[in-house]
Parts: structure tokens; sequence; C-alpha cells
């Protein structure tokens, strides 16, 4: 059975001024399926509308139209899913020690002590935003949690850039793109480090050096 399922999802915004009557659509005939154990990666440019995605799917903003369906039901359980971002201050969690060590080494913290909190309260979906903006060591020390967490079936969406999808905790990568979510397959590190400007530079300059050889003196 799904934990969270989004049929038909759309969202939109005020545009300009508030007197302003033009909206901005920023989600449309949205559909995800999620299943308990999973770790989602949700990638896409600034502004894409993960973080709208999110809040909606933790029930703190209403969509205009479509459906919401947390394990099973219409209303939304906020004491069994949480949404977690680096904006707000969280309350530290018992685990102070590695939250000073982020702290000594230049992190605040706040998002690792947030998603600590919400694990520790036992939360069955957990959507996470911001984690790409964070230090290297939060980064690293929130997909532990993430790994342990997701054996005890616990749902967990993150919104992620192309180094993070290829963590070895993600499960599934969806990429949003002009309001519409598409699945694609997680991308490795190699992949990754192939499709980087200098992997496609060496290779365009190996081509032409081996037609070089090949052409007639």
């Amino acid at each position: 059975m799904t934990v969270l399922s989004i049929t038909a999802l759309a969202k939109s915004f005020f545009a300009g001024t508030p007197t302003c009557s033009a909206r901005v659509r920023v989600l449309r005939d949205l559909d995800l399926a999620l299943w308990p154990g999973e770790v989602v990666a949700l990638v896409g440019r600034d502004g894409s509308g993960r973080s709208t995605l999110l809040r909606c799917a933790a029930g703190l903003l209403r969509p205009e139209a479509g459906s919401i369906c947390w394990f099973g039901a219409r209303a939304c359980p906020h004491e069994r899913v949480a949404y977690v971002s680096a904006v707000v201050a969280p309350t530290p969690s018992r685990d102070t020690l590695r939250c000073n060590e982020l702290r000594d080494r230049g992190g605040s913290g706040a998002l690792y002590a947030a998603v600590a909190r919400a694990l520790e309260q036992g939360v069955r979906i957990l959507l996470v935003d911001d984690l790409p903006c964070v230090g290297a060591l939060e980064r690293r020390l929130v997909l532990a949690l993430f790994q342990r967490c997701a054996h005890s079936g616990t749902c967990i969406v993150f919104a992620a850039s192309d180094e993070l999808v290829c963590a070895t905790v993600v499960s599934r990568v969806v990429a949003l793109d002009d309001g519409a979510l598409t699945h694609r397959r997680k991308r490795s590190a190699a992949r990754i480090a192939a499709s980087s400007p200098a992997s496609r530079a060496r290779v365009s300059a190996r081509s032409t050096y081996e037609r070089s050889l090949r052409s007639p003196q």
C-alpha cells in the first residue's frame, strides 16, 4: 500500500503585487506515488516548484486541483508526516555531539537537527527541503539518517542535486520541470562525471585526434 498518493495536482500563486490578478502556475497535473521505505531524490532547477510540491505533500499548502491521500485517507495525519527545511532553526535533537561538531566546522547543523528530531518522533513520511544548500559534512550525516530510517519503513523525499542523486541510499529519482514530474533512472557517479563539461571536452578532443590519424596525409 502506498503511503502517499498524489493525483493530477495543480498549484499556482499570484504574481506581482497583492492587487495583481495574474497567476503563475507552479505545478500542473502532477502524479506521484510513494511506498514505505523509499528514499526519493527530487531534482529540478531553482524555481521549479520543489518546495511547493514538498509543502503540498506535507499538507502545508492546499492545491487548487487534484487530490492527495496519506495512508489511503484524504486528511493529512500531521503526527506521521513532517516537512523539514534548513530555513527554520529547530530545537536540537538528543544527538548533540554531531550538531556541535557541525557548528565547530562552520555549519549550522539546523537541517540535521530537524531531520533527527522528526525521525525520533516516529514520522512515516519525511519531506526534506534545502539539502543541497548545506555543507558537505551535514549532507553526509543527513544521508546516514535517511539510510538508517528507510530500513524501518519511513518514506523520505528530499530536494536533491546531481551530486546527491548518486548517493547509495537513493532508491528513485524524479525530476520536476515546468510543473510536471518525470521519472528517470538513478545516475551513477561514473555517469555524472562522464556528463561533465570537462569530460565532454576530452571526448571531443580524442575524437578529433583519432579522425586526424585516419585522414590521408
